[in-house]
């Protein structure tokens, strides 16, 4: 009988930290996400506990933890929509790298697969089309310079 997958923000960033470990090691572990999540130990044991509950994640006993096929759904959509956000941020809005990547986690969990779509699309409409000759990064830079001059903080 499947539990409600309805996930706080912090549980799916476990899930994220789990699939990027998996992806990128094979397999995760409980300090490997700890390190990841700047989290201790028992916090990682206790998510662990409530994602096997809703059958998110595998995990052999003291060993290693993985994503159940319905974990790694869920992850790579957490996954995906950071990336469409951070990519965003950083090639439309400007940001730096590290900014855009801590923005994009914080909007990652509020944020409606619509608005994740539209963004997208917007960031390859700039992108790509070719009958508008602007370089809009260099545009938008001088208009958020202008922007600042003008507004109030």
């Amino acid at each position: 009988m499947p539990v409600n997958t309805e996930l706080s923000s912090q549980m799916e960033d476990y899930l994220e930290a789990i699939y990027h470990l998996c992806r990128d090691e094979g397999v995760a572990r409980v300090k490997s996400i700890a390190d990841r999540l700047e989290v201790t130990n028992p916090s990682v044991v206790g998510a662990i506990r409530k994602l096997k509950h809703r059958h998110l994640v595998i995990q052999e006993p003291y060993g290693y933890v993985r994503l159940t096929t319905e974990g790694e759904e869920i992850a790579g959509a957490i996954t995906h929509r950071h990336e469409v956000l951070s990519d965003f941020l950083k090639d439309i809005l400007g940001l730096d790298h590290e900014t855009a990547s801590v923005d994009a986690c914080k909007i990652e969990h509020a944020v409606s697969p619509e608005t994740v779509r539209r963004l997208r699309a917007v960031a390859e409409f700039i992108k790509q089309e070719p009958q508008i000759n602007v370089d809009w990064e260099k545009e938008f830079k001088r208009f958020y310079r202008e922007y600042l001059r003008r507004t109030p903080s």
